[in-house]
């Protein structure tokens, strides 16, 4: 024989129902263009970067120069 449990919850209490909303609760900040958590990246010209970049698109460059000069060799004839 199985025990059925009720679903209602007649000892438990009412609670009230407000309309507001969490927005409206909630106390906006004075700077709120300024509120966020993170601070943001400043845009900064990074010569050791911009070096290393270009140094990759020359060796790039030399690699696929020299994987088109490989494809490019024939057999000697005999």
């Amino acid at each position: 024989m199985r025990r059925v449990r009720s679903t209602s919850q007649l000892g438990m209490p009412k609670l009230p129902v407000s309309d507001t909303t969490n927005a409206e609760l909630s106390a906006t900040p004075a700077e709120f263009s300024n509120a966020s958590q993170f601070q943001h990246q400043r845009e900064e010209a990074d010569p050791v970067r911009n070096g290393i970049f270009i140094g990759l698109a020359i060796a790039l460059l030399v690699f696929f120069g020299s994987m088109i000069a490989v494809l490019m060799m024939h057999a000697p004839s005999l």
